[in-house]
């Protein structure tokens, strides 16, 4: 007994414990986003702090969010932003002033790199270095020489590497690469980087079991997948044989998000940033704008189609035999995609719920919990659309839903505050595991034939489902 009296006391110091720990590390990363445009000292501190108790969400912020003050300057583009110039008149602030401060903020960005550069941890040293070489290219642009040497000194670093996802090697090459290939004098050089980084992409693109995708290795197949995409669009780019560019901007197709990398897009988001400038989630269009078979074309769209439903009309439109298509389409959907796992369980009003007995009909899945807040964001909007499935708007669909890491009367008393009426069955701990449920929500839809695909997070979910089971 004298035991147990004392274990309790220690797992709640062990929770306690844990509890302010990442408290701290939110503290820490909330106050470089505060202090890092006018208190260079204090960023520096807080990212130490930060790197010392988690080098990940360290080294998320020193890439997506610090990395972003060295973006190229848009301040042309600022000039002629209407909502913008209003904004900062409000603000009683002039376009000059808006300058004046971007150009101290940048000052500081470079002082707190310097720091960064100098640090005792190498957890620091290492992901600043990258970043400061492209830093430093982009500062040398005007002097071809120096702008070699920087090349040369990271295609060196590159050469004795192989993870190029870690500190986002790939990344800062690509775009020291995109300074070089410009000037004649340093394309050679800028084409081995761009060629090695393509090759070692190329390497790291493994089939995996989906089942088996943890939440990390989801993200990096992710990452791999994206660059790679958007090195061969920008190999089409680079060469006038128009073979070789079908051939690229084919891989460029093949390797844009599926629907895996959907549901983990914030892992290549920052890159797509920095690398083109905007969001361009796929390359498919660039690939089927240099089609001009079209049966080819359709081939391709009907391949599309089935990780992003909106290609669905457009694969419709080419098909010659259009009373047929549909036919075709879900032959299509369930030769793709895996046999949804089984299960039976009791709904909250103790009425059996089996997957397989709702005939002739697509099923919704959707995993969620009382603690979960996105999940419960978004429960108006699933309950219209499970009464859209009762007055007769939405016959194919059938929507089910688990309640997960939760427990009876805590969902039963959600439900009623809330009077929603969707059917809820409580999970049986098992049933995450088959369906490799990583994030909530999650969900997932099935066809009328069991097979199953998932609907990534993030996305508008209503639309997707509505465009899978379209006819």
């Amino acid at each position: 007994m004298k035991r147990l009296a004392i274990f309790i006391p220690l797992l709640f110091l062990s929770f306690a414990i844990l509890a302010q720990n990442v408290q701290d590390e939110i503290n820490y990363f909330n106050s470089f986003q505060r202090t890092k445009d006018k208190q260079p000292d204090s960023a520096v501190y807080f990212m130490q702090k930060l790197a010392a108790s988690n080098q990940q969400s360290a080294e998320d912020l020193l890439h997506n969010s610090f990395a972003q003050s060295f973006l190229g300057a848009v301040q042309e583009k600022m000039k002629t932003d209407t909502s913008f110039l209003a904004h900062i008149k409000k603000m009683n602030m002039t376009i000059d002033s808006v300058f004046a401060l971007m150009k101290e903020e940048k000052k500081n960005a470079h002082i707190i790199l310097s720091r960064f550069g100098n640090d005792t941890n190498p957890f620091l040293k290492n992901n600043s270095y990258v970043v400061a070489k492209w830093v430093e290219a982009q500062d040398n642009q005007k002097d071809p020489t120096k702008l070699l040497a920087i090349g040369k000194e990271y295609l060196t670093y590159l050469s004795a590497q192989t993870d190029f996802y870690a500190e986002r090697k790939a990344r800062y090459g690509l775009l020291i690469a995109q300074l070089m290939v410009a000037d004649a004098a340093l394309k050679s050089t800028g084409d081995k980087l761009f060629k090695l980084i393509y090759s070692n992409l190329q390497k790291n693109q493994k089939e995996l079991d989906p089942n088996e995708l943890t939440r990390s290795t989801k993200e990096i197949r992710a990452w791999y997948r994206y660059m790679f995409a958007y090195t061969n669009f920008i190999a089409a780019q680079n060469t006038q044989d128009k073979v070789e560019k079908m051939a690229f901007l084919k891989l460029a197709n093949e390797y844009s998000p599926d629907m895996i990398d959907k549901t983990a897009s914030h892992a290549y988001f920052y890159d797509m940033i920095f690398l083109l400038g905007e969001e361009k989630y796929s390359f498919a269009d660039d690939y089927l704008a240099t089609l001009a078979n079209d049966e080819e074309k359709f081939k391709t769209i009907m391949a599309l189609s089935m990780n992003d439903p909106s290609f669905k009309a457009k694969a419709k439109a080419l098909y010659k035999d259009q009373a047929r298509f549909n036919e075709l389409w879900l032959n299509q959907f369930n030769t793709t995609f895996k046999t949804a796992p089984a299960f039976a369980l009791l709904q909250l009003d103790g009425t059996p719920y089996k997957l397989g007995n709702q005939k002739n009909q697509w099923t919704l899945i959707d995993f969620w919990g009382t603690w979960c807040g996105p999940c419960r964001a978004e429960h108006p909007d699933l309950q219209k659309v499970y009464l859209k499935t009762q007055n007769g708007q939405l016959p194919k669909l059938n929507v089910i839903t688990i309640a997960s890491r939760d427990n009876e009367p805590a969902v039963k008393a959600y439900m009623n505050q809330f009077k929603y009426s969707f059917p809820v069955v409580m999970s049986d701990n098992v049933i995450e595991t088959n369906y490799n449920v990583s994030s909530w929500p999650s969900k997932f839809l099935i066809s009328p034939q069991g097979k199953f695909v998932i609907i990534p997070f993030g996305v508008n979910w209503e639309k997707y489902i509505a465009d899978y089971i379209s006819e």
